[in-house]
C-alpha cells in the first residue's frame, strides 16, 4: 500500500510518502498504529482519495484497505501547520514545519503600527510561484527578486515523447525593465537563458498575444488540471477477464429472479504477544460482499451454473400407501420458489378401444406427458433425550442424540396440489420414493440416569433439475444493469448480445453456485477496468478543448531469451459525455506498439464543436501479458481543459515560459521561477497633467512610487507636488530607495505610510491636500508658543527611565543577496554610540518591519532612528491655544517659551520702524543683545538678532518680515515677540476644540535622534 500527502495548492508534488506493502486491514487501525494520539472524532482539513475515489471522512472508520491500494491525503486550504501535524505527520514522517511553510506567504504585519502593510518582497521561509485565486494583483516597486504568480495551472503535455511545460505568470501591474536575452529570469539559481530547451516571452500590458510573441499558436490558453488525475497517475489495468467463485474463500453465490448476489471472506493474520505469555499469530476472517469490480453495462458470460433450483428444505408430512403404490409428500416452499408452469405433474388420458376377439370395449390410461422430475432426499429421524451420569465437579448434562433412515431418489411428479400459501403436496409412485421407517430404538451413547424424552420427525430437501423444455439455460451471456451492496441486477442476452425480452430470470435459485465462472466479454471495472469518470472542468465551467496524458513509465515491450525486446501492444478506450448526464459515451480508441524499455508518454488532445462540462473515463482494452518480462504498465497522468482563451491582459505584465525535458522540469518542481526586474513608473516632473501619457522610466525612487500611488487612487489631485519635488531631491542625495511589493488590500494612507517610511517621512492630509512631513536635524520652528498666545498653562509630563524601557529595536528587512528576510538588532552602548548585532541581547524589544528596504545601512538607520527616538523623547507637553494652533501640522517643529524660566521675556510689539521695533514690555538693562522671535501675520515666526536701544526699543540686524499695519491693536492683534530660552518640540497631535480654541500635543526635540542617519552624498 502506498500513502501520499499533497496540498490542494500543488497536487502534483508529494510532500511525503510512505510504503506499507504488507498492510491489510482497516484505515482506522492503520492510523492508530502509526499515530498514538489519533482521534477518530477529529475532522481535520484533509481529503482522502483511495485509488482515485474520494472517501468521505465519516466513512474513514469503516474503510478497509488492502496492500494494492493507493491512499492520497490532500491538505485543504485553511489548514495550519500544527493542526495537520497532529493528524498525519507521524504517518508520513513529515515535520509540522513543512505544513506551516505551505500555508505561509506573507511576511506579517508591522507590530510597531496598527496598520495593514504590504508584504516584504518574500517570506523568510517560503519563496516560490503561487496561485492566488481572487487575490489582488501585486503592485511591485523598485528592483527585486519576484516570484510571479500563476495566472492558470501549469500546462504540462507530451509531444514526440518529450515532456513540455507551459507557464503563464503574472509579474504584476504595470511595465518593467528587463533584459532582452532573459538572463534576468532564473530557475533556481540558473538563468533561463543558460538552460537548454527553455524559452520566455514577456507580454506588455494590453499587448495582444499571438503565435509570433509566444511559444506557438494557442500556447497562451489557460488550462485547468483536474485534481483527480495527477502526475502520480492512475494505473490502467486489464479488466478481470475471468472470475471463479471457487477461488474465493468461503464463497456463497445465489441467483434469485434477475439478480445474483453473494459473499466471501477475506483472511488476514496479525501478530500478538511477545511478553511472558509468548507471541503468536491470530487469524481474522472478514465477510465481504461480492464485488466483481465491473461497471454497469459490462457484458459477461456465465458458466458453471448447476441448473437446479431448491424447491423445499422443510418436509411437513410424508406417507406411502403400499396398497395403492402411492407416496404423498407435503412440504413448505423455499424462499423465492413458487410453483410455476415448469413444476408439473404427469398428464394422462383414458383411451377406449375394442378387443379384436371379443369385441368388448377396453379403457386404457395413456401417459400424454411425463411429470417433471425432482431430486428428493428424505430422512426419518428418531431422537432420544437423556441426563448423563454426573462426573467430577461439572455435574450431569442433558443430551439429545439422533438416528435416521434416509432415502434419496429421482422422482417423477404424478400430481401437484398447492394451497397458494406456500404449502405444496406432491404425489409420487412408491416405486420411485418410499417413506423410510423410523429407527426402532435410539441407544444413548453415554451412561445416563434417566431418559427424559423420545421423538420422531421428518427432514429432507427437494431440488428440481431444469426441465428439458425450459427455454433458457442459466449459462450464457448477461449485461450488468446495476449493482449495489453485492447484489447485481442483470439482463439476459442472446448469442448476438441482444437483449432477451421475455427472460423470466435465473432458474437456479436457492442453490450455492460455488462453481460459477464469470468471463468478461466487453465492458469495464472499477479495478482493472474503467478509471473515472472524472470532470475535466471545475463545476460551472465549460470547455471544448481537452487533453489526457498517458505514460508508460517502464517502456513497452517484452524481453525475449536473446535479451532483446519484442514488440508489445497496449490499447485503451477514452470515453466522454456531459457530466452528470445519462447520455451515451462517445468512444475514442488509442493504441501504442513498441519494443523499448525507455519511458514513453503521449498527450491526447480532444477538440469538440460544442463546449460543455464533460466527464471522461478510460479503459484498458488490451489484456495484460502478465509475464515478469513484459513491460506494459500504462498510467493516466493528466486530465486538462481550456477554461480561458484570453489573448491580452490590460494593465499587467505577463510572462509566458516554455520548458522542455525532465531535467529542466525537475527544477520547476519547487515552483522556483523568479525575475530580477525593475518597475517602470512615470517620471516625476512638472508639466504633465494627471491623465497625460508620461514617459516611463525604470526607477527605485521613493518619490515616483508616491506619485504613482496617489495618481492611481480616487484622490489623484490631492498630492502636494511641490513638497514631493523637495523630498525627491533629498532622498536621491541620501541614496534611499523603495524596493517592495504590495499584494494585500490597504488604504491609500496605509500604502503611503509604508512607502514614505523608507524615506523617514510620513503622509499628512490637511485641507484636502496630502503633503509629506519628516523630522530632521537643524529644522526651524514654524510656530512659537508663549503665555501671550496660550490660553492656559501647559501640562508637562516627564517619563523617567524604567527597567523595561525598550533598549533593542529588531529590524526586519529584505536581503539584497538572498531576497529573504534578514534581521538586524540595534542597540546603544554605554557611551551612547550605536552597536549592531545579528543576534538578540534583550527581552525589551520593539519590532520594526522595514518594508521596501533592501539595504543594510538603510535598515540600520531606520532602527537606530527609532531606538534613539524612544530613548530621548521623554517629555510631553499639552497646550491650549487660540485658532493659531491650527497652523501646525503633524511633525512640525515648534518652540515653547515657558514662564518657569524667569529670564524669558514675551509680549507685544506696539510699533515697527525700519529695523527698529517697540515693545510693550520693558527689557532689563542687562539684556543688551540676543535673539528675538517675532510673529508674522500668518502666525509663523521669524528669528532675528537684536541689540537693546532702550528699555522698550530693539534694533534688529535686518528688516523684519512684517510691515506695520494700522489695524494692529484693532481688527488685528498686535504682533508678538519672545526673548529667552526656546524649547523645541515636535507636534504629535492637533485637535480643534469649542470656543475657537485648539489643543496641541508636543514631544521634546533631541538632536541625538539623528546621530546615525544616512547623510547626504554631497556632505
Amino acid at each position: 500500500m502506498k500513502l501520499e500527502v499533497v496540498t490542494r495548492e500543488d497536487l502534483n508534488r508529494a510532500l511525503e510518502q510512505l510504503d506499507l506493502p504488507e498492510y491489510s486491514g482497516s484505515l482506522a487501525a492503520l492510523l492508530k498504529s502509526q499515530i498514538a494520539s489519533y482521534d477518530p472524532a477529529l475532522t481535520p482539513y484533509l481529503s482522502l482519495y483511495v485509488n482515485g475515489r474520494k472517501a468521505e471522512q465519516e466513512k474513514w472508520p469503516e474503510l478497509f484497505v488492502s496492500p494494492d491500494d493507493h491512499l492520497k491525503f490532500v491538505i485543504e486550504p485553511g489548514v495550519t501547520g500544527t493542526a495537520i501535524a497532529a493528524v498525519i505527520s507521524v504517518v508520513v514522517g513529515v515535520a509540522s514545519a513543512v505544513y506551516a511553510m505551505t500555508s505561509m506567504h506573507k511576511l506579517g504585519k508591522n507590530k510597531q503600527k496598527n496598520t495593514r502593510q504590504g508584504t516584504s518582497i518574500y517570506d523568510v521561509n517560503v519563496q516560490g510561484n503561487k496561485a492566488k485565486l481572487m487575490e489582488i494583483i501585486p503592485e511591485n516597486f523598485g528592483f527585486f527578486k519576484r516570484f510571479p504568480d500563476y495566472l492558470a495551472d501549469r500546462h504540462v503535455f507530451y509531444r514526440n515523447n518529450t515532456l513540455f511545460c507551459d507557464m503563464i505568470l503574472c509579474q504584476g501591474i504595470g511595465h518593467y525593465d528587463y533584459k532582452a536575452d532573459h538572463s534576468d529570469i532564473y530557475i533556481g539559481e540558473t538563468p533561463i537563458s543558460e538552460l537548454k530547451g527553455c524559452s520566455a516571452y514577456v507580454i506588455e500590458p494590453g499587448e495582444r498575444i499571438t503565435a509570433e510573441n509566444s511559444p506557438e499558436d494557442k500556447s497562451w490558453y489557460c488550462w485547468y488540471s483536474s485534481t483527480e488525475v495527477t502526475q502520480s497517475g492512475h494505473t490502467l489495468k486489464s479488466p478481470r477477464g475471468e472470475i471463479k467463485a471457487s477461488s474465493m474463500d468461503g464463497a456463497h453465490l445465489a441467483f434469485r429472479g434477475n439478480t445474483f448476489s453473494g459473499y466471501s471472506y477475506r483472511v488476514f493474520t496479525r501478530g500478538y504477544g511477545g511478553g511472558c505469555s509468548g507471541a503468536g499469530m491470530e487469524t481474522f476472517r472478514i465477510k465481504e460482499n461480492l464485488d466483481l469490480k465491473w461497471a454497469d453495462g459490462t457484458v459477461f458470460e456465465l458458466s458453471g451454473a448447476g441448473n437446479v433450483r431448491l424447491v423445499s428444505s422443510e418436509i411437513v408430512a410424508a406417507e406411502t400407501d403400499a396398497a395403492s403404490g402411492i407416496t404423498m409428500l407435503t412440504l413448505k416452499c423455499a424462499a423465492g420458489f413458487v410453483p410455476d408452469e415448469f413444476f408439473r405433474g404427469r398428464v394422462t388420458e383414458v383411451k377406449t378401444s375394442s378387443d379384436e376377439v371379443t369385441g368388448k370395449e377396453i379403457q386404457t390410461e395413456v401417459i400424454i406427458r411425463n411429470g417433471d422430475y425432482l431430486k428428493v432426499a428424505l430422512s426419518a429421524i428418531a431422537s432420544v433425550t437423556y441426563d448423563t451420569v454426573p462426573f467430577g465437579s461439572g455435574g450431569g448434562r442433558t443430551v439429545t442424540e439422533d438416528e435416521e433412515n434416509t432415502v434419496t431418489a429421482l422422482c417423477e411428479i404424478l400430481e401437484v396440489n398447492s394451497d397458494g400459501a406456500g404449502l405444496v403436496t406432491l404425489k409420487f409412485e412408491s416405486a420411485d420414493l418410499t417413506v423410510p421407517a423410523y429407527p426402532e430404538e435410539v441407544t444413548p451413547s453415554q451412561p445416563y440416569t434417566q431418559i427424559t424424552g423420545t421423538g420422531n420427525r421428518l427432514a429432507g430437501t427437494v431440488f428440481q433439475p431444469k426441465p428439458a423444455d425450459y427455454p433458457y439455460d442459466d449459462n450464457g451471456f448477461y449485461e450488468i444493469v446495476s449493482s449495489a451492496g453485492g447484489i447485481y441486477t442483470v439482463k439476459r442476452l442472446n448469442d448476438s448480445y441482444g437483449e432477451v425480452a421475455d427472460w423470466p430470470g435465473f432458474y437456479s435459485s436457492g442453490v450455492n453456485q460455488e462453481q460459477i465462472v464469470f468471463t468478461l466479454v466487453s465492458g469495464q471495472a472499477s479495478d482493472g477496468g474503467y478509471v473515472g469518470p472524472y470532470r475535466a472542468c471545475p463545476y460551472g465551467a465549460e470547455s471544448g478543448i481537452f487533453e489526457l496524458d498517458f505514460s508508460l513509465p517502464q517502456g513497452l515491450g517484452k524481453l525475449n531469451d536473446n535479451g532483446e525486446f519484442d514488440r508489445l501492444t497496449v490499447s485503451i478506450q477514452i470515453e466522454y459525455r456531459k457530466a452528470g448526464s445519462n447520455d451515451a459515451y462517445t468512444v475514442i480508441e488509442k493504441t501504442w506498439t513498441n519494443n523499448t524499455n525507455d519511458q514513453l508518454a503521449e498527450t491526447v488532445r480532444i477538440e469538440l464543436e460544442t463546449a460543455g462540462n464533460y466527464e471522461f473515463r478510460v479503459l484498458r482494452t488490451s489484456q495484460e501479458d502478465g509475464s515478469s518480462r513484459a513491460l506494459e504498465e500504462i498510467k493516466w497522468t493528466g486530465l486538462k481543459s481550456v477554461i480561458s482563451v484570453i489573448d491580452h491582459y490590460d494593465n499587467m505584465t505577463v510572462l509566458i515560459c516554455r520548458f522542455m525535458g525532465n531535467e529542466t522540469l525537475s527544477e520547476l518542481s519547487e515552483n522556483q521561477l523568479a525575475t530580477y526586474w525593475t518597475r517602470k513608473l512615470p517620471d516625476v516632473r512638472y508639466g504633465y497633467s494627471v491623465t497625460a501619457d508620461q514617459p516611463l522610466v525604470a526607477t527605485r525612487d521613493i518619490a515616483r512610487v508616491v506619485q504613482y500611488i496617489v495618481r492611481n487612487s480616487k484622490y489623484r489631485n490631492i498630492l502636494d507636488e511641490d513638497t514631493l519635488m523637495d523630498f525627491d531631491e533629498l532622498w536621491r542625495s541620501q541614496g534611499l530607495e523603495c524596493n517592495g511589493s504590495i499584494d494585500s488590500d490597504s488604504t491609500l494612507l496605509e500604502s503611503l505610510r509604508d512607502v514614505l517610511n523608507c524615506g523617514f517621512a510620513v503622509p499628512v492630509v490637511r485641507d484636502n491636500t496630502l503633503s509629506i512631513k519628516r523630522i530632521y536635524e537643524g529644522a526651524h520652528p514654524v510656530q512659537i508658543f508663549t503665555r501671550s498666545n496660550m490660553t492656559s498653562s501647559p501640562v508637562i509630563t516627564c517619563s523617567l527611565p524604567r527597567e523595561d524601557d525598550v533598549d533593542e529595536v529588531v529590524v526586519n528587512f529584505t536581503s539584497p543577496q538572498t531576497y529573504k528576510t534578514e534581521t538586524v538588532y540595534c542597540h546603544v552602548d554605554a557611551d551612547g554610540n550605536k552597536r549592531i548585532t545579528d543576534y538578540p541581547e534583550s527581552d525589551n524589544q520593539e519590532q520594526l518591519e522595514a518594508w521596501g528596504v533592501t539595504d543594510y545601512d538603510h535598515a540600520v538607520a531606520l532602527g537606530m532612528r527609532r531606538l534613539r527616538y524612544l530613548r530621548n523623547t521623554r517629555v510631553t507637553y499639552e497646550i491650549r491655544t487660540e485658532l493659531n494652533g491650527l497652523n501646525c501640522q503633524f511633525n512640525d517643529l515648534v518652540g515653547l517659551m515657558l514662564d518657569e524660566n524667569l529670564s524669558n521675556i514675551t509680549g507685544r510689539i506696539t510699533g515697527i520702524s525700519g529695523q527698529t521695533i517697540t515693545t510693550d514690555i520693558e527689557l532689563p538693562d542687562d539684556n543688551w543683545e540676543g535673539i528675538v522671535y517675532i510673529s508674522r501675520k500668518d502666525g509663523s515666526y521669524g528669528e532675528y538678532t537684536f541689540y537693546r536701544y532702550d528699555s522698550h526699543t530693539l534694533c534688529l540686524d535686518t528688516h523684519p518680515d512684517l510691515e506695520w499695519d494700522s489695524e494692529f491693536g484693532k481688527s488685528l492683534e498686535y504682533p508678538l515677540f519672545a526673548v529667552g530660552e526656546l524649547r523645541l518640540c515636535w507636534v504629535t497631535a492637533v485637535k480643534p476644540e469649542s470656543g475657537n480654541r485648539c489643543s496641541l500635543k508636543l514631544i521634546n526635540y533631541s538632536e541625538d535622534i539623528f546621530k546615525d542617519d544616512i547623510k547626504e552624498k554631497n556632505q
